[in-house]
């Protein structure tokens, strides 16, 4: 078998861009490596190496569950992945898996889509559809790297000598890419795993029956009655309503002859699924069970009957548990697994820890429709309400549309010229006059709505107060989460000394619905910070995202010695947990004391001179002259935990520059 540098030699000359990775692990950890490939010559044997998707043009296919795979391949997408390993350039790491290569389709702004499924505490995937056209880093590992499990990669069929032989991803798979959203619960309903309910029948008692139902389903098919609506047939099980305005066919006719749609704005986007009875009453009745059963009497050729209003004159109800579990009703996603509709959500961190990175990254991506670091978001009218930094959100807008490649020109994003004081019915009052007015003008209420932050929206009253505190949350549900049934989220800043929660009264998290840290990482990995779930009303947290920061430079604004103008956003990074540094005895910090008061004051040295700051070091005599005592063992236990990287000997630089800020 070759050796990993042959091997990236050939694959280099094929013109694929390789990332090195450290042997037995699956993901890069090294600085913008979506970015940039390594060179052959920086390779060894003792490492991994894995295809860049984006930079390489291509994708791949990964199945990891092979039955299950085969079965959606087949019956539901008219493939076979048998035929597929004869005809495609395919490689595996674990025996019952499987990799095809493509050139990546001309897809607009997509991402990584995974088909999983739960099964008891554990998640399935069974298989991805692999690439991005979103600036989004991708990689593959390729043979013959070692997998986690010891054994190495090996090719089944092995790539072409030309690029230009490496296949073009087939037409069904490019087209379940495209509409992933809409095609996987049909995929999961396939293999069994999603089998949506259908609406509970309202039956007026003694007059309605299932009877009328069964005759009105056995006489006209589910498809009759979407066609007799205007929706349009596109493909083998998919229609398209004529309300859409993504002309995305979000209709799926399911394997049992009932219809799932996709599309919340659809009318039939309710959660459960539909026969062709429930499609007519509600395109044809509004809803309305009495109307529908009556227009199913008529096209019966059965008499029509007369229904007649109870009057119910009780001023309080109590109500069986019954009617609660009947209306219970799926999550309404604005950012999947992240935050749903008509709730509280809360995002808390210390200052400068990259709260509001997150919260402009979220608000992009909700008013653009654009997926938030491969989770689905749901298009809608986003407003921001802006209590602090108004020309650092200007760069931040402008450096999203820059990293993610999308402008917002015609988005839905609108933000506050300054923060709401919430706590004042009527300042509170008219803000919500004003989401009112952009409301019509949408023709739509604010799917997301961002309170930044929440010291800055809070108004005459003190966050430390209980009774502030209850009265604040009750005018945010009241001026802004019960009157658009939107997505609220606070942004909040953590307390000293209690950087596990945010500050103030703890009448707060208890109003939460979902609550999230965000961290920064600012000594193991440059430009990072996690976001981690710290709250969750009903489930198991999500596993802790980790972003990077990708710096952006605007040209078209110079500062007055002509500099560009510099901000960022944020892009997906691979979540490692960090380990946290042990703290220092008083002889370590004042060696490492010592250390930074030379080497900043040689650092600014070099930015006066305009000399080469990589040249900088501290050496051993320097840390002696400044320390009190012999440094041999402190200098020793500092090497050993990398705080200190020698260089040469008796020279010394840190392990990494701070420059998150």
């Amino acid at each position: 078998m070759e050796g990993i540098i042959e091997s990236a030699k050939k694959y280099s000359d094929l013109g694929l861009h390789l990332v090195a990775i450290k042997e037995g692990s699956k993901g890069p950890t090294t600085k913008n490596w979506h970015n940039q490939g390594i060179n052959v010559s920086d390779l060894n044997e003792q490492l991994n190496i894995g295809i860049i998707h984006n930079l390489s043009s291509t994708c791949s296919i990964d199945i990891d569950s092979r039955e299950e795979a085969i079965k959606i391949f087949k019956n539901y997408l008219g493939l076979d992945p048998v035929e597929m390993k004869r005809a495609y350039p395919c490689w595996r790491g674990k025996k019952e898996g499987i990799k095809f290569l493509f050139k990546m389709p001309n897809i607009d702004h997509v991402g990584i889509k995974k088909l999983t499924y739960k099964d008891n505490e554990d998640i399935i995937t069974v298989f991805e559809l692999r690439g991005s056209t979103t600036g989004t880093g991708v990689q593959d590992i390729m043979p013959p790297s070692v997998h986690p499990q010891g054994h190495r990669y090996e090719w089944i069929n092995p790539l072409p000598s030309q690029f230009s032989d490496i296949p073009e991803l087939p037409e069904r798979l490019v087209d379940l890419w495209v509409n992933w959203d809409i095609e996987e619960k049909a995929m999961l309903n396939c293999l069994g795993f999603f089998k949506p309910d259908i609406v509970k029948r309202q039956l007026e008692p003694n007059i309605d029956s299932e009877d009328i139902i069964t005759k009105f389903n056995a006489t006209y098919s589910v498809e009759q009655i979407l066609i007799k609506n205007n929706y349009e047939k596109k493909g083998e099980n998919r229609y398209l309503s004529p309300h859409s305005q993504t002309k995305t066919p979000g209709v799926i006719v399911l394997e049992d002859g009932t219809i799932y749609s996709h599309h919340a704005g659809d009318l039939l986007g309710d959660g459960h699924s539909h026969d062709a009875f429930d499609v007519a009453r509600i395109l044809e009745a509004n809803g309305d069970w009495k109307t529908a059963f009556n227009n199913a009497r008529s096209d019966l050729g059965i008499p029509l009957v007369t229904y007649e209003k109870p009057i119910d004159v009780r001023a309080f109800k109590f109500f069986h548990a019954s009617e609660a579990i009947e209306q219970a009703t799926p999550p309404k996603w604005v950012i999947k697994g992240i935050a749903e509709e008509d709730s509280l959500v809360g995002i808390f961190g210390p200052a400068k820890s990259g709260k509001s990175f997150v919260t402009v990254d979220m608000a992009c991506s909700v008013a653009t429709g654009k997926d938030y670091h491969d989770r689905r978001s749901k298009e809608g009218l986003v407003l921001y309400l802006a209590g602090e930094g108004h020309r650092g959100l200007s760069r931040r807008l402008l450096a999203w549309e820059m990293v993610n490649d999308t402008k917002l020109k015609n988005s839905k994003l609108h933000y506050s010229e300054r923060g709401v004081q919430i706590l004042d019915d009527l300042d509170a009052e008219m803000m919500r006059n004003e989401a009112l007015t952009i409301q019509d003008t949408y023709g739509e209420p604010p799917k997301l709505v961002i309170v930044d932050t929440l010291a800055r929206n809070f108004g005459p009253g003190n966050e430390n107060s209980t009774e502030d505190m209850n009265r604040w949350i009750a005018n945010i549900d009241r001026f802004i989460r019960e009157e658009f049934r939107c997505c609220v989220v606070l942004v909040h800043h953590t307390g000293h000394g209690h950087l596990a929660r945010g500050r103030g009264s703890s009448v707060l998290p208890a109003a939460l619905d979902w609550e999230y840290s965000v961290s920064k990482n600012d000594e193991e990995l440059e430009w990072s910070l996690d976001l981690e779930q710290t709250l969750v009303k009903d489930g198991r947290p999500f596993t802790p995202m980790r972003f990077l920061f990708q710096e952006t430079e605007f040209h078209h604004l110079l500062d007055e010695d002509g500099l560009p103008t510099t901000s960022g956003a944020l892009v997906t990074g691979f979540y490692e947990k960090i380990k946290k540094e042990n703290k220092l005895f008083p002889k370590q910090q004042e060696l490492m004391d010592a250390f930074y008061s030379v080497y900043n004051r040689k650092l600014e040295e070099t930015k006066q001179n305009d000399t080469n700051a990589d040249d900088v070091f501290v050496t051993q005599e320097e840390l002696r002259e400044r320390c009190n005592f012999d440094i041999s063992d402190q200098k020793k236990a500092m090497l050993r935990d990398k705080r200190l990287i020698e260089v040469r000997p008796d020279k010394f630089i840190p392990p990494k520059k701070k420059v998150f800020v």
